[in-house]
């Protein structure tokens, strides 16, 4: 849809969970870097929050001759918190001071989310490669293909997304300027098209940051390698690293909606001629490919939590009388007799003239009449003249 820059969603997620708003004051002592001791002193709120939440501290000592050798904390939660607002920051005694506010979205109440019966549609396109001379050594030039494809069959693995491998697609003209390679609002245009291409809700793509070797002199590793660790003459291990941006995209609009990097490093087994290939049966057995593994792991580990949750939205292909025809279908989970609401796109302009969109809910339902593998058919319990539904206009279901 042209002119659509930036969706909503934060009016979807606070209908589809409840929050609970809570206030707590952390404080930490003042340092020549202002921004280290704020961080600190938000991180120490969040604590107060969590434990007012329920939260728990375990920590464990290791004495050895009677030392203390090992001394470690850590803070159990039973959910996550969003919209942090700092509400008041004060210095006194060489004491930061910093009085916050947010909202606190407990474990578990996604699964009374009526949306996540629906699995979310995924386009994964290619990963580019940062420096693709890092990828010659193994012969790894494959990778911003194949890692699409490794992804998109993980995640269907799964039970709250369908994923469709899109790995010959780049979104990103240059990987300098990913995630947002068009404004400052962090839209990416192209998304957009390839998910009304293929049908998709979000658009997950991103960029291979890092493949170099940690120590390229490193000899490459022997048989007898393990019984020299043992007697303590262990020599330098090959390393090489794996560094990788993901980011998604919300199809309807473009909008960023999730980001983060994933980092791990593995021993490279094989010499300076060896090609492997990446996702080879030759790559996943090395020390290198199950720390790849692993890290593909979290990566489908964190869509599924943050896509999983979002409300399930589809668009509207086109109308006639009291039936739609919607951008969606059994693939997903849909089934006859299924309700949805229908929401009116439109589209107004910030200070900087950039175009925002906005749902407005009609309180029109549609109730699935007939699914097919790509689109589904639904009746309206009232006349879609009257509330001007037209196509590129979706329906929700939370």
């Amino acid at each position: 849809m042209q002119g659509l820059m930036v969706f909503l969603f934060s009016l979807f997620i606070a209908l589809s969970v409840q929050a609970k708003e809570i206030t707590a004051i952390g404080s930490a002592v003042l340092v020549d870097d202002m921004e280290t001791s704020r961080d600190q002193a938000i991180r120490d709120a969040l604590r107060q929050a969590s434990l007012q939440m329920g939260g728990s501290i375990h920590s464990s000592q290791m004495l050895v001759d009677g030392l203390i050798t090992s001394d470690q904390m850590s803070l159990k939660t039973n959910g996550q918190f969003r919209h942090v607002r700092i509400l008041q920051e004060k210095i006194s005694q060489g004491i930061l001071e910093i009085k916050l506010r947010a909202e606190f979205i407990e474990e578990g109440q996604c699964a009374m989310n009526e949306g996540n019966g629906y699995r979310k549609a995924v386009a994964v396109a290619g990963f580019a490669l940062q420096t693709p001379k890092q990828a010659v050594l193994g012969g790894l030039q494959n990778i911003e293909q194949h890692l699409p494809s490794v992804l998109a069959n993980t995640i269907n693995g799964h039970h709250r997304l369908h994923a469709m491998d899109s790995g010959h697609v780049l979104m990103f003209s240059s990987v300098d300027r990913a995630p947002s390679s068009q404004n400052n609002l962090q839209r990416l245009t192209n998304s957009v098209e390839l998910a009304k291409e293929l049908g998709a809700q979000f658009v997950v793509s991103g960029v291979i940051r890092d493949l170099d070797m940690i120590n390229p002199d490193a000899d490459v590793p022997r048989l007898w390698d393990q019984s020299l660790d043992i007697i303590g003459l262990s020599r330098e291990k090959r390393m090489r690293n794996f560094v990788l941006d993901v980011y998604v995209h919300d199809g309807i609009s473009g909008a960023l909606m999730f980001q983060n990097t994933y980092a791990t490093a593995g021993v490279w087994e094989y010499d300076d001629f060896q090609r492997t290939g990446f996702a080879t049966s030759v790559f996943w057995k090395s020390d290198f490919g199950e720390h790849v593994k692993d890290a593909l792991s979290k990566v489908v580990d964190d869509l599924n939590t943050n896509l999983g949750c979002q409300p399930y939205m589809a668009k509207i292909i086109d109308t006639s009388g009291d039936y739609i025809r919607l951008d969606t279908g059994g693939s997903v989970g849909m089934r006859p007799g299924d309700e949805l609401t229908v929401f009116r796109t439109s589209t107004f302009y910030n200070l900087d003239q950039e175009g925002l969109t906005q749902l407005h809910d009609t309180k029109v339902k549609a109730t699935i009449t007939q699914v097919q593998p790509r689109f589904a058919i639904a009746k309206l319990n009232k006349t879609p003249a009257r509330y001007a539904i037209q196509r590129e206009d979706v329906v929700v279901a939370w």
